[in-house]
């Protein structure tokens, strides 16, 4: 009997590669492919300017700093570097690769293959993509600055990069041990987010501090720079700065700390895939527990949402059918358990916060465009209500998961179904605005009647405008996400694009619309024409909707594929 031969690390690597690109040839078959394809290139190509650009200052701060011997402030690019390939993948994860690596556990693959190839994915993730362009036109400024450390250069951001790419890669394999259970994953979700906004403050707050407190020192970055350089940004910053200095010995020695730090990451990274390349499980269940015999008839607990789907009584709202009203119950219920949408709640008062700590006007400079209009603060701050839609109204049933066949098998129509989410929607966009109106009044000075009115109108058009599109490509392209997992299947790429050049159009109009009635000082018109830009948007819902049921008849087994797989 012959004996069964494995391939090798670069023959696996090869078909794996192969595979990739058979499935992606394939999936250009039908029009969806083609359409996620078009998509997701006019993102790459949005995203482009940022690299290029990117990379083309990095090279000219890098020459010019150089040149003019500020090597201090090369760590101070590198830090630039560093974070935004950390933090980036958290904010465009709609924009970074779907292909989930773990999946090819599956095959028998070498734990070497395996390792490999975990961090070939994180290589192309499109916020290393960037950094990698910005470390490469830094040393291209740095070589024709200074020829003679052409080779030094090239080895101190290389092994820069290879620092960032195993930190990036370590920190997403052990939180995601950490948020394997839900619960964990909500709390902690909850305070990044809350740290995430924090951070929008800092600046406002100094700027306020300092505009407040005359004594204020402008020195506290220079203080936190000698913890700033045992960092890794700072440590690679000082190799390039003595060897520039020509004290190569201390360079060396910093560079030996910049392999040492990306040993210590490739280590900690390594016990993550061999944990996982061994058969560990993150599963949310809990262990099996003995349960007790029931002496005793069992009565069955009917929860409320389902009781009114199958004729019990529930939530009835007039206007409603039974079924449209279960789904805003059910809608209800998650929202209280989802701290994620009721801190989309408050994010207008943080927005309010920002605004009210921007430096007011000073003899020296110009009064800012809020005290010359303020006015015009709340139909700013209610244009971002739209932009928080589009997660929930472009994506409808991303959270329903298996749930979905229930809602294809239940004897209700799918037009029932989103019209019950619009309507949840839409009391939670009401409900936003007059949080936004609120903390404005409060924060700044209550806006005229006439455009608050105006803004409201504006807001029923952009939201009837949303559900009219959105409910489309929640039923033609739909993807599932879990809440808190750190590996999600990005959002459909035409989605994305659509709902993207969507807000852009109808924030724009609404821009237009106030800025022409101001200019002709009638704030009332802008009320008529809402109306109006209403009256089509909402004809437009209309016939979207008397067309779901079709396409959702038509697209069952997209909803079953998609938000039933498990990733």
């Amino acid at each position: 009997m012959a004996e069964l031969k494995i391939p090798g690390v670069s023959q696996q690597i090869r078909l794996v590669a192969g595979l990739r690109w058979m499935l992606f040839k394939n999936s250009l078959r039908n029009i969806k492919g083609r359409l996620e394809a078009v998509s997701s290139a006019i993102l790459w190509l949005m995203m482009s300017g940022l690299v290029f650009g990117g990379g083309i200052f990095f090279g000219i701060a890098t020459y010019y700093l150089v040149q003019n011997n500020h090597w201090a402030w090369l760590a101070g690019l590198l830090w630039i570097v560093f974070v935004f390939w950390q933090i980036y993948p958290i904010f465009a994860a709609s924009a970074g690769a779907q292909f989930d690596f773990a999946n090819l556990l599956r095959f028998p693959l070498r734990f070497s293959s395996f390792f490999i190839l975990s961090l070939v994915y994180g290589l192309f993730d499109p916020g290393a993509v960037s950094s990698i362009v910005w470390l490469f036109a830094m040393w291209i400024g740095l070589t024709l600055a200074r020829p003679a450390l052409f080779l030094w250069g090239l080895f101190v951001l290389v092994s820069f990069a290879a620092l960032n790419l195993f930190f990036s890669r370590m920190v997403f394999a052990w939180v995601e041990k950490w948020l394997a259970r839900r619960r964990t994953r909500e709390v902690l979700g909850l305070i990044f987010i809350l740290g995430m906004l924090s951070v929008q403050l800092i600046t406002p707050a100094v700027q306020h501090f300092r505009n407040n407190h005359t004594h204020f020192r402008d020195d506290w970055v220079i203080r936190l720079l000698p913890v700033a350089n045992v960092l890794p940004a700072g440590v690679a910053g000082t190799a390039l700065q003595s060897a520039l200095k020509g004290a190569f010995a201390p360079a060396a020695y910093s560079l030996l700390f910049v392999l040492l730090y990306a040993g210590a990451f490739l280590w900690l990274l390594r016990i993550r895939l061999a944990a996982q390349f061994h058969g560990e499980n993150l599963s949310e269940a809990r262990a099996p527990s003995p349960v007790a015999p029931v002496r005793g008839a069992q009565s069955v607990r009917v929860r409320p949402a389902a009781a009114s789907i199958s004729g019990a009584a529930g939530l009835r709202i007039p206007g409603l059918s039974r079924a449209a009203s279960a789904i805003v119950e059910k809608e209800v219920r998650y929202m209280f358990r989802n701290p994620i949408m009721l801190l989309n709640l408050v994010i207008p008062i943080f927005l309010v916060a920002v605004l009210i700590m921007t430096p007011r006007s000073s003899p020296h400079n110009r009064p800012d465009f809020f005290q010359r209009l303020p006015q015009m603060i709340f139909p700013i701050v209610t244009a971002y209500v739209l932009l928080f839609q589009v997660n929930w109204v472009y994506n409808a049933f991303a959270f329903e998961g298996s749930g979905i066949q229930f809602l294809i098998l239940a004897p209700v129509r799918f037009r029932d179904i989103l019209v019950g989410k619009n309507v949840f929607i839409g009391m939670v966009s009401v409900f936003e605005a007059f949080l936004t109106l609120a903390a404005v009044s409060l924060i700044f000075a209550p806006p005229p009647l006439i455009i608050v009115a105006a803004s409201f109108a504006g807001l029923l058009y952009g939201t009837l405008a949303n559900f009219a599109l959105g409910n489309i490509l929640s039923v033609c392209y739909p993807r599932r996400l879990e809440f808190g997992a750190m590996r999600q299947k990005r959002q459909a790429g035409i989605t994305v694009a659509v709902a993207l050049v969507m807000q852009a159009v109808l924030i724009g109009i609404g821009a237009i619309v106030f800025t022409v009635t101001r200019h002709l000082n009638r704030p009332a018109l802008a009320i008529v024409i809402f109306l109006i830009l209403s009256v089509v948007t909402f004809t437009a819902y209309r016939i979207s909707l008397s067309h779901i049921d079709r396409i959702a008849l038509d697209h069952r087994e997209t909803l079953s594929a998609e938000l039933c797989r498990q990733e």
